[in-house]
């Protein structure tokens, strides 16, 4: 494991930054820290963030979550601390994993899992029994590990690095049905061709789509669509809404202070791809 003041780890740390938020925002907020200045949103955001870890302590309030320790070691980002606590982040995500939970719960697949938000909580709230999680980087492997065990569902949990053919065929020998869920940044397009998307399509599959982030992506995306069409039942849903106004611990915050609390800091607004299998 890199060590946290080596200057690969700051870099590793930066380049998983500006995938996330973007080079202007990561940029900015490295000059924001060299003058110890922040910037309105970041009070905001760093204002009730703080209220609900006071009330909270790093843990889920809300939802089918609640309860789960959060790490107070951030692996990815910040800006995802608020709606982690408040039980809403992604929720059209986790709406998505509780509708095909429900078909069939045994096996949940989490590729690009980072610090296992959805992988800890999945095990942690028995929405599903069993969870493969892949997370590329060492650190985010070992944090989510610590998750796990913090939760007491460590042995629920399968950890493995970058998924791939092989290690995917593995699970599908194993396990006739399962549910999958892939955020790793754009490398979905390259992931996700024929050969994987046919081992897979007894499977149903949740991708968040990323095509700024590689080149010529948006005609990868494309691609893929029209790839998965002949396989499985192919939709795209967003992020519908925000409503801080469901929360009681936020009624004492200004209506800007609750909306911009619940940003997680997006360039744009995101997509994902919804692959049913027909099977």
């Amino acid at each position: 494991m890199l060590k946290k003041n080596s200057f690969f780890f700051r870099l590793s740390r930066f380049v998983n930054n500006i995938k996330r938020d973007g080079i202007i925002w990561s940029i900015s907020r490295i000059f924001l820290k060299i003058f110890n200045e922040q910037n309105e949103i970041e009070r905001k955001k760093n204002k009730v963030l703080n209220y609900l870890i006071t009330i909270y302590n790093y843990s889920v309030a809300h939802g089918i979550f609640k309860g789960m320790r959060l790490n107070k070691n951030i692996y990815w980002s910040r800006n995802d601390l608020i709606t982690h606590i408040l039980g809403v982040y992604e929720k059209h995500i986790l709406d998505q994993l509780i509708k095909f939970s429900k078909s069939d719960n045994s096996v949940f697949i989490d590729v690009g899992a980072a610090d296992g938000y959805f992988a800890v909580g999945s095990a942690y709230s028995g929405l599903f029994k069993k969870v493969y999680a892949f997370e590329i980087q060492k650190e985010g492997r070992e944090i989510l590990s610590e998750n796990a065990k913090a939760n007491n569902c460590e042995k629920k949990i399968i950890i493995n690095p970058e998924a791939n053919f092989k290690r995917l065929k593995n699970i599908v020998d194993a396990h006739k049905r399962a549910v999958v869920l892939i955020d790793i940044e754009g490398d979905e397009f390259s992931l996700l061709n024929d050969e994987i998307l046919k081992l897979l399509s007894n499977y149903n599959i949740i991708v968040e789509l990323h095509p700024s982030l590689v080149k010529n992506g948006y005609q990868k995306e494309k691609d893929l669509i029209n790839s998965a069409k002949h396989l499985f039942n192919v939709s795209i849903i967003k992020r519908e809404n925000y409503n801080p106004n469901f929360f009681k611990e936020l009624d004492n915050f200004t209506d800007d202070e609750r909306l911009v609390a619940f940003s997680e800091g997006r360039e744009n607004n995101m997509s994902w791809l919804i692959l049913e299998t027909r099977n």
